[in-house]
């Protein structure tokens, strides 16, 4: 399963990619949202995106994924420290999220659920 983390803080990207790579995946990292042009070509399983990112936050830049046919089928997460998350990721269409600051089992456990979802 193919991961990509969008993340703008290199010690929390560090912490997810250790984390996801000793669970298997294959892990894309990038500290901004232009990597969402590649997704075509990319074919990320699934996306952990921060939402306070430089220019356009998270929740705009998983709006445009969702509204894009061709990627709208990629699971976004929403991760952030902002309040009302889950709100924040019901509007902008995405398929959960995960408050900050995260323990390795809850990261582990939404991963290990994404990946039981897209097998079936």
């Amino acid at each position: 399963m193919k991961i990509v983390v969008i993340e703008d803080n290199p010690e929390i990207t560090e912490i997810m990619d250790y984390i996801l790579k000793d669970d298997g995946y294959e892990v894309i990292s990038s500290e901004d949202g232009s990597i969402t042009n590649k997704f075509v070509d990319i074919k990320p399983d699934l996306v952990l995106m921060d939402e306070l990112l430089p220019g356009k936050r998270g929740s705009e830049l998983c709006r445009s994924i969702k509204d894009n046919d061709a990627i709208k089928h990629i699971p976004v997460i929403l991760v952030s420290t902002m309040p009302n998350l889950e709100q924040l990721a019901e509007k902008s269409g995405a398929d959960g999220f995960l408050e900050k600051p995260f323990n390795i089992s809850s990261l582990s456990a939404l991963i290990k659920d994404f990946a039981e979802k897209l097998r079936k």
